[in-house]
């Protein structure tokens, strides 16, 4: 997992206090769980956040995101876009 960290000392990855909109955080970490601080929303929806944490199974954030909860920090956890081809769905009208 990483997360962010104010010592370059660490094996946490440091982030700076970047905020992007959600899509770009999941087109940014394919494949990879993301948990994202919210900082704006759209109708209840989250819409910006910055990165707290990525990894690759979603149960390493537990204790990370109890500790933001408990803060009464808006978070979010979503995934990257798969990088595994799909099967594409053609319609056509006879």
């Amino acid at each position: 997992m990483r997360t962010r960290s104010n010592s370059s000392n660490g094996s946490r990855k440091v982030y700076r206090e970047v905020e992007k909109t959600i899509r770009a955080w999941e087109k940014q970490y394919p494949d990879t769980w993301i948990l994202l601080e919210v900082t704006q929303e759209d109708n209840g929806e989250p819409v910006r956040g910055k990165l707290i944490a990525t990894a690759q199974d979603p149960e390493k954030f537990q204790e990370i995101w109890k500790s933001y909860r408990d803060k009464g920090i808006l978070t979010m956890l979503t995934f990257g876009p798969s990088m595994e081809p799909r099967p594409a769905v053609v319609v056509s009208a006879a």
